[in-house]
């Protein structure tokens, strides 16, 4: 049995970030076992970290993701990094990054370029799951060259991220 916390920044309902956490969900539910829960960042209420703030729902989505064994990090690619709402909220986990020890870390990417100019949001990704003791980031799946709004259901991506959410045990 897993907890999975699959946390989506695409600012488009049925955009292709979300379509490829929708299309993991689908593959992930089919563990009955397993436990999931997706955060569609758009909807939630957070600010930017400040040294002293009053407690979000950045707090509240930090303690749902303390006990979990995967997190998905999605997000549409925008000016060769991630997107601005992924950005502020892992900015605000650096007072629990500590407590994410020993997580699974998997991400889903969208953009209209190709796949080698996608690598620096990786990397920027990485700046965080780089701070969390004892993670590993087990995939990176790339849904290149996605201009349109549905255009990652033909795309290669689509079926690995339900193989992926099968495989997870």
């Amino acid at each position: 049995m897993k907890k999975i916390v699959v946390v989506n920044s695409s600012p488009r309902a049925n955009g292709n970030c979300d379509l490829l956490c929708t299309e993991f969900i689908r593959g992930a539910s089919a563990n009955p076992e397993n436990t999931i829960v997706r955060v569609n960042l758009k909807d939630e209420n957070f600010d930017f970290y400040r040294e002293e703030q009053t407690e979000d729902d950045a707090d509240r989505l930090a303690r749902e993701m303390q006990d979990s064994n995967v997190v998905v990090l999605a997000t549409p690619v925008y000016f060769y990094t991630m997107s601005g709402m992924m950005k502020t909220f892992l900015d605000r986990m650096t007072p629990y990054f500590e407590s994410f020890d020993g997580t699974d870390f998997i991400f889903f990417l969208t953009a209209a370029i190709n796949r080698s100019e996608m690598e620096t949001a990786v990397e920027s990704l990485g700046g965080f799951t780089d701070s969390v003791p004892n993670s590993r980031v087990v995939r990176v799946v790339y849904g290149s060259n996605v201009l349109h709004h549905g255009d990652i259901v033909s795309h290669p991506a689509y079926r690995e991220v339900y193989q992926l959410g099968l495989d997870i045990e």
